[in-house]
């Protein structure tokens, strides 16, 4: 029986004692038992650091913990866990207050090497969650279905460019893909998202639609799970002189955003087609629209071209 390869499971913490510790009953009771778990608090002034060291001296060697000396915020944590973490093996980022159902390392790891017959390249997987509360209770069956968020057929890179479509929880990648990314730059948007372009930049991104974790909504999400049928309703009802000039500043500066970092993506890697995006994006509306369209870079539902191109 060929041994498997470890899989490195990048967790960031920061004050997350009220459901660490179910977080990481669910990782130690995975159906495969081949993963070090990495832990990187952020400054917790809670219990955190004691709930997690808790675990690491009962599971010898699976928990490393470390810590960071200054809050640097989600994204730089993860992004200092990316930068110290280069075994060889497979990779996996880790909110610190979902639940893992126990088949999901098993499920993502073998669809990975699955993929990888057909073209051993750099490879994201990632798979579907549902939707839970504070106190576990299912609040949705699909993170994908309420959000609308699809992994294309076509055109994925350019899509990504406008639109994170990966939950960074949900991921899986090969080491062909983690040799690739080295750090998460500063103007990336968030860590997962800067996988994600790099793996469509790259090589490829599977999608399986096994629901394989549940994905906790409560208060202090830093991003929550996104319903795109009430968004419809709220947009619709926040059209007014009021809210006028707030949607389009909002707007304006998610666009300086994705530029900066396509930008910085041009600066690391090199790609025509960012440059292409980057070209458009600098257009007028109308011009951006019609080349968005005509390019592939628009997104596919007329809500997402609204948010994010007409303004």
């Amino acid at each position: 029986m060929i041994k498997e390869k470890t899989i490195h499971i990048l967790m960031a913490t920061y004050n997350g004692q009220d459901y660490l510790r179910r977080q990481l009953e669910s990782i130690c009771s995975q159906s495969i038992q081949n993963w070090v778990l990495h832990i990187c608090d952020d400054c917790s002034t809670d219990r955190t650091v004691e709930i997690a060291e808790q675990f690491a001296e009962r599971y010898t060697g699976k928990i490393i913990i470390m810590n960071n000396e200054k809050n640097m915020g989600a994204k730089q944590t993860f992004a200092r866990l990316i930068r110290e973490i280069r075994e060889p093996g497979d990779y996996a980022f880790c909110d610190q207050d979902d639940i893992w159902y126990e088949n999901k390392l098993e499920l993502m790891q073998k669809n990975l090497r699955i993929a990888e017959k057909i073209g051993n390249e750099p490879i994201l997987i990632y798979s579907d969650v549902s939707l839970i509360d504070e106190k576990e209770s299912l609040i949705g069956e699909s993170f994908v279905g309420s959000s609308g968020l699809h992994l294309p057929e076509k055109n994925v890179f350019e899509y990504l460019l406008s639109c994170n479509i990966v939950q960074g929880a949900a991921m899986l990648w090969n080491g062909r893909l983690h040799k690739l990314i080295t750090d998460i730059p500063k103007q990336a948007l968030m860590h997962d998202w800067w996988v994600s372009l790099v793996a469509a930049g790259h090589g490829r991104i599977v999608f399986i639609p096994e629901r394989l974790s549940g994905y906790r909504q409560h208060g202090d999400n830093v991003i929550g799970g996104f319903d795109r049928k009430k968004w419809h309703k709220s947009f619709l009802g926040k059209i007014g002189l009021k809210n006028w000039k707030t949607l389009i500043e909002n707007n304006h500066m998610l666009q300086n955003e994705r530029q900066m970092q396509a930008q910085a993506y041009i600066a690391q890697y090199g790609d025509s087609r960012a440059t292409e995006y980057v070209r458009i994006m600098k257009k007028n509306r109308f011009s951006r629209t019609y080349l968005g369209i005509k390019k592939g870079y628009l997104f596919m539902s007329w809500k997402y071209s609204l948010k994010y191109y007409l303004f």
